[in-house]
């Protein structure tokens, strides 16, 4: 324990002065909740499993505490860099200056040009997006995708189908880039609708809690920023209420898990395993989304080779976005590769682990000073993107920025190309409506004289 502990206390450390450096800024700005998330990452599996014996599928809970205390060395490097490019920033440029988009100054209206495009925009990603999506529950069938027992079967019958997959996220997108636009009331309350609708189509039925989550963190990015709340005005009350959330969630996925009949069989269920309630917590440390992570860098360090890679799996995902149709035989990426070797039977179904963007970084260039790089360019890439939608309060990117929010929160589950995918085929229609949106207005607003006045000296 007094291992665990000295190793995570520079974490802890370090999200500290982080929150101290950064109070003025939003708590959701994307490099400041990148650190936080790493930290709650970084910590969470090896404080809970000292107190708790973890119960999961994963191979890396019966890994010694040797592998802990590795993975803690990883994550702690990783962190090292990502803190350094954001206190720099912070440091260098002052608190006051910075925090300037978490206050929510009211800037000039957007004009009719601005308005014309959210509308055009919004309106094409949630029809659009619709149309998509109809198309891909027609393909897999309403059985599969409320099948709650196997996911793996669901994840294999949509092999191949990731444009129409992705029909959810672009309504999804259209949702939030309505929420942020100056629209009319009227226009809003019809996206709204839309978001619920999404909420309980993912929740209830096909039980993907993480299209419920994206929409909720993107309109909660949009509420503090508007309402310029910054870390400074976080107190112990609000962090309670997170953390019941949290568990909240967790207690979610144990009824879905045991949810095989009806609701009051589930229950009923759960009720015979209070008495093993040290039981219950094992399982829910183990398979917490939280801890699936960490185990992934535990299982590769303790089976892979450090810098084995050399930078291809981030290449790779550049070939990632293409098509099957396109690409047939392209390789698998590393994420795939990992359940492979790892969970073959789990991988021979069509399913997956949790991988580890952390652990990729250590595959790729080494033990330390992987996730040291990777780290820095990271936090250097969230820093030019949230500058970039500071300049530009009504330019495209502030308006896609609520969506990325989730993509934050969950980053260290996914590998660089899974992230790569998800921004790529939500960016390409927004990318092709934006065109559409200008070149539309261009034919259609009442051209200005070609001769203009010159104005008195």
């Amino acid at each position: 324990m007094t291992e665990r502990l000295l190793l995570a206390a520079p974490v802890l450390a370090l999200a500290i002065l982080t929150i101290v450096v950064c109070r003025r800024r939003s708590p959701l700005s994307p490099s400041v909740f990148a650190v936080g998330i790493t930290a709650v990452v970084a910590l969470f599996f090896p404080i809970a499993s000292e107190l708790i014996r973890p119960l999961s599928w994963r191979h890396g809970v019966h890994l010694p505490d040797e592998a802990v205390l590795g993975a803690q060395v990883q994550y702690l490097w990783f962190m090292l860099g990502m803190c350094l490019v954001v206190l720099r920033v912070r440091l260098v440029r002052g608190t006051v200056r910075t925090g300037s988009d978490a206050a929510g100054a009211p800037g000039k209206a957007p004009t009719r040009a601005v308005r014309h495009r959210d509308r055009v925009v919004a309106g094409g990603l949630v029809i659009g997006g619709a149309l998509l999506y109809s198309l891909y529950v027609a393909k897999v069938g309403l059985g599969a995708l409320t099948d709650r027992g196997d996911f793996a079967e669901k994840y294999r019958v949509s092999s191949g189908l990731g444009a129409l997959y992705g029909g959810l996220n672009l309504m999804i997108l259209g949702c939030l880039w309505a929420e942020g636009s100056a629209l009319p009331r009227r226009t809003l309350r019809l996206f709204r609708l839309c978001a619920i609708g999404i909420i309980v189509w993912s929740v209830l039925f096909i039980a993907v809690r993480t299209y419920a989550v994206a929409l909720f963190l993107g309109y909660l990015y949009i509420y503090t920023k508007r309402r310029g709340f910054t870390l400074a005005q976080v107190r112990p009350t609000l962090i309670l209420a997170l953390a019941l959330g949290y568990v909240g969630v967790e207690g979610y996925s144990l009824i879905r898990g045991v949810w095989q009949g009806s609701f009051t069989e589930a229950l009923a269920t759960l009720q015979d395993e209070i008495p093993h309630v040290e039981s219950t917590l094992g399982q829910v440390i183990g398979g917490s989304e939280l801890s699936h992570p960490f185990l992934t860098m535990m299982e590769l360090e303790r089976h892979e080779t450090a810098g084995e890679l050399g930078g291809a799996s981030y290449a790779s995902s550049i070939l990632g976005l293409a098509p099957l149709a396109l690409v047939p035989n392209r390789g698998p990426s590393v994420a795939q590769e990992f359940a492979r070797r790892h969970y073959p039977d789990l991988a021979e179904r069509g399913g997956g682990t949790a991988f580890s963007f952390v652990g990729e970084a250590w595959w790729n260039f080494g033990s330390m000073i992987g996730p040291f790089l990777v780290g820095l360019a990271f936090a250097w890439l969230l820093m030019r993107v949230e500058r970039t939608a500071r300049l530009h309060p009504d330019g495209a990117l502030q308006r896609f920025l609520p969506y990325t929010i989730h993509l934050v929160l969950l980053f260290h589950r996914n590998s660089s190309s899974s992230l790569l995918k998800q921004l790529f085929t939500v960016g390409l229609p927004v990318a092709l409506l934006l065109m559409g949106a200008t070149l539309v207005w261009g034919a259609t607003r009442t051209r200005a004289p070609l001769l203009q006045p010159q104005e008195a000296v």
